[in-house]
């Protein structure tokens, strides 16, 4: 029984059911354009013969996997490593393979592991772009591969991304601080020109406008990094001093204003960070910060790879909602 059930192929049910053979496969990959009174016929014959559908095989055939690769920018944040976990935990759970690779936020490392990942045969791609990664780059991959981009926009590229809300993290963080009366405000981040950096930057300046400030300058550090930072800080500061509160793009370089403001000993200038970084330093346990959930924007993530297996259209942008936690610094 087992040799015949091997032995019966797609054509001996296409006979069978006095259907095509093109019909019967459409039944197998249960699309909705066969009528019923077809389908219950290929069941039947199917039954009848005996035929089993490899559907392994079948995914060779039409060169479709489950693996859904994933390149995170830098797998040594401790952000990025959460969301890299939540990705692979949920697309796990949904019957899909994930596959995670670093770039090292490198445009050349990015676009040799998306090459290698191809000769995968990925279902997908989820990328956490490189800063200036090429809109056409992402959209050639886009036209051959189904792909998000997720953390990061690329602008003027038709993939879909998931993103925080950058804007509003900054905008509720300053309007904390300027609820308090401060007026001498300044906003400090690295690679200010990038569209993440400029959407932190509008939500900071929205704020100000709202109480009637004008900031300070931006400050810009030459990495993202608290070593940067605090350099940065304290030479805008010789350049300041009446500076008394300050709107980080990380919590990385909030630890790095932090420890400016110790080395100066002025401990009154209050400090908010646009980005929790988990476990980034121990001065978390007292940094005013925003919170990103890497798990919603998984779940995001997921939603729209599902529509796009679909070959449904997803929208092109989603914001992922965020939360202050209001610490010792700012108050």
């Amino acid at each position: 029984m087992h040799n015949k059930a091997k032995s019966v192929t797609i054509f001996d049910v296409a006979e069978r059911a006095g259907v095509s053979k093109s019909t019967v496969s459409l039944v197998l990959t249960q699309s909705d354009k066969v009528g019923n009174k077809s389908k219950q016929k290929i069941l039947k014959a199917i039954d009848d013969l005996g035929y089993v559908y490899n559907r392994d095989a079948a995914a060779m055939r039409s060169k479709r996997s489950n693996l859904v690769a994933i390149v995170i920018n830098d797998l040594t944040n401790p952000a990025m490593a959460h969301l890299a976990t939540s990705l692979q935990l949920l697309l796990n759970d949904n019957g899909l393979q994930a596959m995670i690779v670093s770039s090292n936020n490198n445009l050349e490392l990015q676009a040799n592991a998306v090459k290698n990942l191809k000769e995968y045969n990925a279902a997908a791609f989820i990328i956490c772009p490189v800063a200036n990664t090429c809109p056409k780059w992402l959209d050639t991959l886009s036209a051959q591969h189904k792909v998000i981009t997720v953390m990061s926009e690329v602008p003027f590229s038709a993939a879909p991304c998931v993103l925080p809300d950058y804007k509003k993290a900054s905008h509720v963080a300053s309007m904390h601080l300027l609820s308090q009366g401060v007026t001498n405000i300044a906003f400090i981040g690295s690679e200010l020109t990038l569209s993440d950096s400029q959407a932190l930057q509008s939500g900071f300046n929205t704020a100000c406008a709202q109480h009637s400030i004008t900031p300070l300058a931006p400050i810009h550090c030459a990495v993202n990094a608290a070593l940067s930072a605090k350099n940065a800080f304290i030479e805008a500061y010789k350049h300041n001093p009446t500076l008394n509160a300050v709107v980080c793009a990380n919590d990385i370089i909030a630890q790095g204003v932090i420890a400016a403001i110790n080395s100066l000993a002025h401990h009154c200038i209050k400090v908010v960070s646009c980005h929790h970084i988990p476990n980034s330093a121990v001065v978390n346990a007292h940094l005013t910060t925003v919170a990103i959930s890497t798990t919603d924007i998984a779940k995001r993530c997921l939603l729209i790879l599902q529509e796009l297996l679909q070959n449904t259209a997803p929208p092109v942008k989603t914001l992922v909602n965020v939360n202050l936690q209001i610490r010792d610094s700012s108050q």
